[in-house]
């Protein structure tokens, strides 16, 4: 941790942040399984009121998602566009979408890790405009780097959320096994055929970026602070090599020194990309 008073802060599984737009991978996932495909039509609006409000909510940049009224759930993913995710999630619920984000792990301690916790949260979602907005991973939406990373590493593995442990093995000074952990499934989270669907976006999404070949991810840039547009947002990044057996999540706080002008993309997606291609050399 950079602060003086808490030296031993473990920031992977003890600070939570604003998910962004790695969050709609969960609403993607409820959408999918309530129906929608990826060719299902979307808005293509710059922006949209918040249902019961006269709140409004703009893509990044105020941008269009594209020229007609309307686009795809593919194309919508790959942009990253607000609008559609927003809509997304009001016309699914927040029955779906809750119980979505904690098949995936969110809400849960994970005490088997034996490290200190904080619990990732998705919040309340009273009305409507609430729900909106934590589609988008926003509102009260908060994770932490270790939760985001289940996320990715579920998709990965088919749809089978497992235990994340830090040890996998403990050898002798002769280098034999004395004791080795067993992977522990925990549930599953969406169908197989759901995943399989996700990595498809996750891929296109990871192309769009000018990402590699190999990786399928996700980028987050979100908001935070008092004051909308006061702090430089937070940047994450969530992926997946599709040739190793690895799955990541960067959260770079604050911009990282790029200001307001930062996103998933720029900050946190080239530490991401390379880590996986570490992993990717070393298992060759």
């Amino acid at each position: 941790s950079q602060d003086a008073g808490s030296p031993l802060l473990n920031r992977s599984t003890q600070v939570t942040q604003p998910p962004g737009s790695t969050f709609k991978v969960i609403t993607t996932a409820a959408a999918l399984q309530a129906g929608d495909n990826a060719d299902t039509p979307v808005s293509a609006a710059s922006q949209t009121t918040l249902p019961d409000t006269v709140t409004t909510l703009e893509n990044y940049d105020g941008q269009r998602c594209a020229g007609g009224e309307t686009t795809t759930l593919r194309v919508a993913f790959e942009k990253s566009c607000n609008v559609p995710f927003v809509e997304l999630g009001v016309k699914h619920g927040d029955d779906l979408f809750r119980k979505t984000a904690e098949a995936f792990g969110v809400g849960d301690s994970y005490e088997g890790l034996g490290l200190g916790m904080q619990r990732s949260t998705l919040g309340d979602l009273p009305d409507k405009a609430a729900l909106g907005q934590s589609a988008i991973g926003q509102r009260d939406v908060s994770l932490t780097p270790l939760q985001n990373a289940v996320i990715a590493a579920t998709i990965a593995n088919g749809g089978v959320r497992m235990e994340p442990h830090l040890v996998s093995k403990i050898t002798g000074p002769d280098l034999k096994t004395l004791k080795e952990t067993k992977p522990k499934r925990l549930n599953r989270a969406i169908p197989k055929e759901t995943a399989d669907q996700l990595k498809e976006l996750m891929q296109g999404s990871e192309r769009s970026g000018g990402g590699s070949a190999t990786i399928a991810s996700k980028t987050g840039t979100a908001e935070h602070g008092e004051v909308r547009g006061e702090a430089a947002p937070h940047t994450w990044y969530i992926a997946f090599s599709t040739e190793a057996d690895v799955a990541v999540a960067v959260l770079v706080e604050n911009g990282g020194g790029m200001g307001q002008g930062a996103t998933g993309n720029a900050v946190a997606g080239p530490i991401g990309r390379a880590v996986i291609a570490a992993a990717e050399q070393e298992q060759r």
